[in-house]
């Protein structure tokens, strides 16, 4: 109990930090259906990362009562926790570095997302070496089944902590790491992708800082969810296509078969079936017909369409879910 307490304490803080908190889409609107912000302690010991730690919830409560918090506080049955100060608004940017050469050690795990929690563990352990880490957040891929990027953003206490890492050179299993402030990093991004159309489909992170985005009732956006919903359906989506009879395809496959350079991603919705997203709309009509050409020829098994309405809502709603189902959580698939 000893060893393992500080490391509960330490990670049921980081849930209710203001590096995650307002960023964790679960938990927030947990704590925004108690009027006085209280989270049930059971729902928090349930999260991966903690049941890591220990699958017993009277050792949490032991932990948490047993060490003092200026973060966080638990009611006096033991079952409830929240934070005690309000949450404030932080410039992660600054204080962040960008890391990259990182192995990817979720390819052919066995427990892929286990073995990436461990992974962000030594990511902490090397930086902690270097200045205070607030939090790890593994980067990765914009697809069903994510996968890690073999990079990361590391927040610091102080933008002199990370500026400092920035300039120095480390290594992770022998090999040396590219490290750029998270500033940078993102410049350079923006320089990269200045002439590309703004992708206004690509999904929003949750982020309570947002106006509306933590209402307790959910009234306001729910409302202009629909509205905008309702007035998609009436336009053709000459952004989206559908494929099938693409089995034993990958992404990149696809990604050649209709052309890199028109393709923002690729979804896959079932076996050799799913969506396409073009970067600037509906293909040219010389391409349109190439297409067509490759289907009745080379690749002749996959049929190409351009969505509807009805499959533009799916597409939409692929990978929604109840955020109290399961654990589709941002502090459980990205953060420390």
């Amino acid at each position: 109990m000893a060893d393992v307490a500080p490391k509960i304490l330490k990670q049921v803080e980081f849930y209710f930090s203001d590096s995650n908190l307002p960023f964790d889409r679960f938990l927030w609107n947990l704590k925004e259906k108690n009027s006085e912000g209280w989270v049930p302690l059971a729902t928090v010991a349930s999260f991966k990362k903690m049941r890591m730690l220990t699958e017993d919830l009277p050792t949490v409560v032991a932990a948490l009562r047993d060490q003092s918090s200026e973060l966080i506080e638990l009611d006096e049955s033991g079952e409830n926790v929240r934070r005690k100060t309000p949450v404030v608004k932080q410039d992660m940017v600054t204080r962040s570095i960008y890391a990259k050469g990182f192995p990817l050690v979720d390819e052919g795990a066995e427990n892929a997302k286990e073995a990436l929690l461990q992974l962000q563990d030594k990511i902490e352990e090397l930086f902690s070496q270097h200045g205070k880490v607030l939090s790890v957040r593994l980067r990765k891929t914009d697809e069903k089944q994510p996968k890690f990027k073999g990079s990361a953003f590391i927040e610091f206490s102080t933008p002199e902590e990370a500026k400092d890492v920035s300039s120095k050179t480390l290594q992770y299993d022998g090999k040396d790491l590219l490290i750029k402030t998270k500033r940078t990093y993102l410049d350079e991004k923006s320089e990269l992708y200045k002439d590309q159309p703004h992708d206004s489909r690509k999904k929003r992170k949750f982020n309570a800082f947002i106006a509306g985005a933590g209402r307790r009732d959910g009234v306001k956006s729910e409302k202009a969810d629909k509205k905008r919903d309702n007035k998609n359906k009436r336009r053709p989506n000459q952004q989206l296509m559908t494929f099938e009879g693409a089995n034993g395809l990958d992404a990149d496959t696809i990604k050649d078969i209709v052309g890199k350079e028109d393709v923002a991603s690729v979804t896959f919705s079932g076996e050799g079936a799913g969506y396409i997203e073009l970067k600037q709309g509906k293909l040219s009509r010389d391409k349109t017909l190439a297409l067509r050409e490759k289907s009745q020829d080379e690749v002749k098994n996959i049929k190409f369409r351009y969505a509807g309405a009805e499959q533009s809502e799916t597409y939409a709603n692929l990978g929604k879910s109840d955020p109290q189902i399961g654990e589709k959580r941002k502090a459980e698939d990205e953060e420390q």
